[in-house]
């Protein structure tokens, strides 16, 4: 499949609002997240709500290189980060907020690429995430150069996060 991938400011994000919920629905509806469609609602508007309130915001979206132009293209995947002191605790770090791929469109190399290109335009230096801690999410994230630095049970959650850094 063809793609191409297109950076996006904190405006346009929130303009593809509900073709990012869509999404979301369907790639955190499967393993290893198991959301309910409202998770991919409070999900994306959480992400929105950081995105207009963060420092260094920087979003990258995937779409089907098929001849329309980004705002007529199908979204398939999207990346965002910011800088932020949320998971370091002190020192303001580039975090990795969301990565999603249409499960239709995974194992084609689009997350890596939109990964690859966020870190770029976002972390001049070291870079943080938390994903759930499963095999599936922390080898894959491995093979692209993290390695785990803590694990945490977050807020109301039932289920064990890793935090994970890039240098």
């Amino acid at each position: 499949m063809k793609y191409r991938l297109a950076l996006l400011t904190a405006v346009e994000a929130a303009r593809r609002r509900e073709e990012l919920i869509a999404l979301c629905a369907q790639a955190f509806g499967g393993s290893p997240w198991r959301e309910p469609p409202l998770g991919a609602v409070r999900t994306v508007d959480r992400l929105l709500d950081s995105a207009a309130r963060k420092d260094g915001f920087c979003a990258a979206a995937a779409y089907a290189d098929d001849g329309t132009d980004d705002a007529d293209a199908a979204l398939l995947g999207f990346a965002a980060g910011w800088t932020d002191t949320a998971l370091s605790g002190d020192a303001p770090t580039f975090e990795l907020a969301e990565l999603v791929v249409a499960p239709n469109c995974q194992g084609q190399g689009i997350g890596r690429s939109l990964h690859d290109g966020l870190l770029v335009v976002g972390s001049p230096g070291p870079a943080l995430l938390m994903t759930l801690d499963v095999p599936e999410l922390t080898d894959r994230y491995v093979r692209w150069g993290w390695t785990v630095v803590d694990r945490r049970r977050p807020g109301e959650e039932q289920r064990d996060h890793v935090v994970m850094r890039h240098a």
